[in-house]
This record gives C-alpha cells, sequence and structure tokens, in this order.
C-alpha cells in the first residue's frame, strides 16, 4: 500500500518517501558546497531532506586557508575541518560528507604563469570529477551557490560556476535538475546581526522555487553550529541561531536553471 506524497512540489519536482510492501524509495538530493562548514548556509533544508532522502554533501576545497587565531593551520586545519563537517553532517542527518579534496582558491594567490596554470588544471580534474560523482549518485536534485557566490567569495563562485558548466556541457538540464540557492534582502541583514557577513540577493521575481521547514527541523539545524569551533565562536553560533529564530518565514528560495528549448535567430 502507498503512503502518499510528502510535501507540495519542491525542488521544482516531488522529492516525496513512497513507500511500498515491497521497498522504500529514496530520492537523492546533491549539494555541492566550496569549504567544510559552508553546508551550515541550507542547514535546516538537509535536516528537512534527511529525513526522508538520501543528502549527499559535496565539499570541493579542503578549507586550509580558513583560519582563525588559536587553531592550527595547513594539514592539520584540513583535519580538523573535515572532521567538524563530519560531524555537522551527522546532526543534520545527511550521508557523510564527500570531501573532494581541492586548494582553497585553486591557488590563485599565486598570480605567475604557474599559478594560473594550477588554477586551470585544478578546474579541469574538478569538473571531471563533479561530472563522475553526478552520475555515481545520479541526484534526483542538485543545490549549489548562485553566480552571486552566496557571501560573494570567489571559491563560492567557482563551485557554481564549475557545476553549472558541467550541466551545460553534458547536456543533462533535464536528467540532473540544478537549483541555485537565492537571498533576499532580509537574510543579508540577519547575517549581517548574527556574525557581520553579507550576502548578495536576488531579486525575489526570480526565485522561482520555495521550501519551508519547520521549527523544529531548525532547532536540529542550529544545534549542529556547535560543531564548527574553529569557524565560530559559541557567542557567533548562539547569535547565528537567535537570528533564525526570530525570523519567523522559515523559508528557502531557489532558482532553477532552465534552458529553452526554441531556438531564436536574433537577440
Amino acid at each position: 500500500m502507498n503512503t502518499p506524497l510528502v510535501a507540495a512540489i519542491v525542488l521544482g519536482m516531488s522529492l516525496a518517501s513512497c513507500v511500498t510492501q515491497q521497498a522504500e524509495k529514496r530520492n537523492v538530493i546533491v549539494a555541492v558546497v566550496a569549504h567544510p562548514d559552508d553546508e551550515a548556509a541550507i542547514a535546516q533544508l538537509l535536516v528537512k531532506y534527511g529525513k526522508t532522502n538520501k543528502v549527499y554533501v559535496l565539499i570541493v576545497t579542503d578549507g586550509r586557508y580558513g583560519v582563525k587565531p588559536g587553531f592550527p593551520t595547513g594539514d592539520a586545519l584540513v583535519k580538523l575541518r573535515q572532521a567538524e563537517s563530519e560531524c555537522a553532517c551527522a546532526a543534520l542527518g545527511t550521508q557523510p560528507p564527500i570531501f573532494l579534496g581541492f586548494t582553497d582558491g585553486f591557488d590563485t594567490r599565486d598570480h605567475t604563469k604557474d599559478g594560473i596554470r594550477a588554477y586551470l588544471e585544478q578546474s579541469t580534474q574538478l569538473k571531471r570529477v563533479l561530472a563522475e560523482k553526478f552520475e555515481d549518485l545520479n541526484p534526483d536534485a542538485i543545490v549549489t551557490f548562485g553566480p552571486d557566490g552566496d557571501t560573494g567569495h570567489s571559491d563560492h563562485r567557482m563551485v557554481s560556476n564549475m557545476t553549472t558548466e558541467v550541466i551545460l556541457s553534458k547536456g543533462w538540464v533535464e536528467r540532473f535538475p540544478l537549483y541555485y540557492l537565492g537571498w533576499q534582502q532580509k537574510d543579508d541583514e540577519k547575517l549581517k546581526k548574527s556574525i557581520g557577513v553579507g550576502l548578495n540577493t536576488v531579486a525575489s521575481q526570480y526565485l522561482n522555487v520555495s521550501i519551508g521547514f519547520t521549527e523544529e527541523e531548525e532547532r536540529t539545524a542550529m544545534l549542529s553550529l556547535q560543531c564548527y569551533k574553529g569557524q565560530l565562536t559559541a557567542e557567533e553560533a548562539a547569535q547565528w541561531a537567535a537570528q533564525e529564530k526570530e525570523d519567523a518565514s522559515n523559508t528557502f528560495y531557489f532558482r532553477q536553471l532552465t534552458v529553452s528549448g526554441k531556438r531564436k535567430t536574433e537577440f
């Protein structure tokens, strides 16, 4: 006996859990982010879908340059940040995070020809790895940053760019629906109050997907912030949680990548 579909149209499709006598169908959602801790940006969403779907977080870079005073650097910081994301994903109810291990910034701090060559080589490698992961995981939806890059971080923009390039170059727009996280002005103001970091925003008329979450899902998501001791102070985590609780809208917004099948002969 089939259970009813759970929730309305989410991520542009039904991401429901349909249980039969033979087996339980679990949809797959893949979130592609830049750094260990970026999953916190959509923590409530991960909690929501982690309960009834297989949710994977692909973390592209190793986070070695995200240094805070009093914490280790280099390879030791990489291990610490990986442990923090593993802690958070366990709390959020997703699958263990998948670390792709690329260098923060793709070594663009080196502006010589060698640095540019390293960037291009890593870009080519990343696109190959992303394509392999998408085929292996066969997601019903992919979520990543928009071209605005969330906070505008160059690594966030790079991850958005590379993910989009893979989907377009492979002709996978319909096979693997891609959704860009979109922030509104109130989100920018909220985050500035909590941790002093602003967000790049998208006009609301272009955000064609809205996904709600419950207060319980939000509480679970905010508890996961305690995992990021190397990135957030206890005060910052508490302030972040307080700001989220104050915002009663409890909704994420996304913009789906769509490509018209109609070819024009003029602009």
